[in-house]
């Protein structure tokens, strides 16, 4: 039944595609079409949260898995992967590698649940899909709980696109991944003239009242296109972009947008210029958007962290290949700048032997700065008291404790005497003051006076 339902979305929906995607599909749609099963056939994938989940961590090392989101860490980037043609439907055979659509949306809700779940990261590599079910499944990606990022290291094209866009960032990974497509086709083979051939009768039937029905097909069988066109695929078109510039218009640039609108495919560094994509960089560095938006220190992309849309300089991307705990620190700030985030990128660096540099976090560098400061205030302070060191400082105050020391220690009858110095008077021993008063001559009158004697 799966393979039906694969052959009627084939055989009779509108498609958002890019054409290559389809040519290389062409064999085994030629083989079902026979009556064969495809080469790649195979059982039905289970649901994700049934076989086995993906995440990221903060530290960055790529994806890991698990049994179930519980089972992931506190603080986990959930990944999903959108690969292939895109299908609402789960199928067999075509592309077994990702569910349909409807079934995707399902597990990245439930990852949204989960408590230890902060953010999101669409992993994509598709050329697009079924019209069917697409805007389901943008809609559902826009109203999740948790920030999503979008990220592709091969092509986001057509109804991929219209999923990637709600996304609130798309990052391709290097300058030869591609997006575009923006646009809407149908195609289908005329086998009538083949089986009448063989002697097989067609008769077609419309009831009275329903002359238009199927009018738009039937009109394209004889070649007249241009009902389907103006009233199933240009409608849709108009969706599709509404949809894109709706979700991404503010960054499309205006000099480019009806460009990127027409259905074109474009290089990383262009679609960077006219706005389809916010960055060219690794599967760590989309991880760590993505929790960037989820704790709101950086809620716009920077390009410090990306690898430049321009590529000019392949030492860049060789570094940050070499180094990816240096570069999963690239476009963080604040508190999603962890110090395990810059300690492994400092065991980076020293396990490649680098011991001339090091990475230390904003935070630590301000509290170095400001204790800078303070030092420096201090040492001006003791220059203008006339203190040239702060060891001079310290030998005074010792020394002035040591004599209070000395003193303290005495017993409270020992009488002190202060010692003149450089005086003209010589003095020793204690001073007879009744002595020295009756050696002045009034006194001296009076001795002899009888009336005192």
């Amino acid at each position: 039944m799966q393979v039906n339902h694969l052959l009627s979305a084939i055989l009779r929906s509108p498609w958002a595609i890019q054409s290559e995607t389809v040519f290389g599909y062409l064999p085994q749609i030629a083989a079902m079409l026979n009556g064969g099963q495809p080469a790649t056939a195979s059982a039905p994938a289970a649901p994700a949260e049934e076989a086995f989940v993906l995440f990221a961590a903060a530290s960055g090392g790529g994806r890991s898995k698990a049994k179930k989101y519980d089972d992931a860490p506190d603080g986990a980037v959930a990944v999903h992967q959108l690969k292939g043609v895109m299908m609402k439907q789960d199928q067999v055979g075509l592309c077994t590698d990702v569910p349909g659509t409807a079934s995707l949306l399902r597990a990245i809700q439930a990852a949204d649940r989960h408590d230890n779940v902060i953010a999101h990261v669409l992993d994509i590599d598709s050329g697009g899909g079924s019209v069917d079910g697409t805007a389901e499944f943008a809609a559902g990606l826009s109203a999740l709980n948790k920030p999503i990022v979008a990220y592709s290291d091969g092509m986001i094209g057509s109804a991929a696109v219209w999923a990637a866009v709600a996304c609130p960032e798309i990052i391709l990974n290097n300058e030869t991944c591609r997006i575009g497509s923006i646009g809407v086709m149908a195609s289908f083979q005329d086998i009538k003239p083949a089986l009448e051939k063989l002697g097989v009768k067609f008769h077609d039937m419309v009831a009275d009242g329903s002359e238009d029905k199927n009018s738009e097909f039937f009109a394209a069988l004889g070649g007249d296109y241009k009902p389907y066109k103006a009233n199933v695929l240009n409608p849709l078109r108009a969706v599709f972009h509404d949809h894109v510039k709706s979700a991404i218009g503010e960054r499309l640039n205006p000099k480019t947008a009806e460009k990127a609108l027409k259905g074109g495919m474009f290089f990383a560094s262009e679609a960077k210029e006219m706005g389809l994509i916010t960055a060219v960089g690794s599967f760590d560095y989309a991880v760590q958007r993505a929790i960037a938006l989820a704790t709101g220190t950086d809620a716009e992309p920077t390009e410090a962290g990306a690898t430049q849309a321009n590529h000019s300089n392949s030492n860049t991307m060789s570094f940050l290949k070499r180094f990816p705990a240096v570069a999963a620190l690239a476009g963080l700030t604040g508190a999603a700048v962890t110090a395990s985030l810059v300690d492994a990128a400092n065991e980076e660096l020293d396990a490649a032997n680098i011991k001339g540099a090091g990475i230390v976090s904003a935070d630590a560098l301000a509290a170095f700065e400001a204790a800078t400061t303070a030092h420096n205030a201090t040492t001006a302070a003791l220059a203008a008291a006339g203190v040239d060191s702060i060891e001079a400082l310290v030998k005074q105050r010792d020394e002035a404790v040591a004599k209070a020391d000395e003193y303290g220690n005495q017993p409270g009858e020992v009488p002190t005497s202060a010692a003149k110095e450089k005086s003209d008077v010589a003095e020793s021993g204690a001073v007879d003051h009744n002595k020295a008063i009756a050696e002045l001559d009034h006194n001296k009158a009076l001795d002899n006076d009888p009336r005192f004697n």
